[in-house]
C-alpha cells in the first residue's frame, strides 16, 4: 500500500467512526457501579498494601498521602 492509499483508508475509517458516533451506535456510558466498585476495591488494597511498606520504612509522608487517598476511596466507596 502506498502512503497515499493508507491516508485515504484512515480517513475513511475516521469518517465512519464519526458518522456512527452521530448515529449514537457507540453509545458509551462508562462502568456501571460493580465496575467502579472492584476498581475502587482493587485501588484500595493497592494503597493499604503501600501504606504498611511505608509504615514500616519510617515514610511518614509518604503514609500521610496515602492516608488521604485511602479515605477519599472510602468515601467513593460509600457513595456507591
Amino acid at each position: 500500500m502506498t502512503d497515499e492509499q493508507i491516508e485515504q483508508l484512515a480517513q475513511r475509517v475516521a469518517q465512519l467512526i464519526l458518522d456512527r458516533l452521530q448515529d449514537g451506535i457507540f453509545n458509551y456510558t462508562g462502568p456501571d457501579d460493580e465496575e467502579q466498585e472492584e476498581e475502587l476495591l482493587i485501588d484500595l488494597a493497592k494503597c493499604m498494601t503501600l501504606l504498611d511498606k511505608y509504615l514500616k520504612e519510617e515514610k511518614y509522608e509518604k503514609c500521610q498521602q496515602l492516608k488521604d487517598k485511602i479515605n477519599t476511596i472510602e468515601r467513593k466507596l460509600k457513595n456507591l
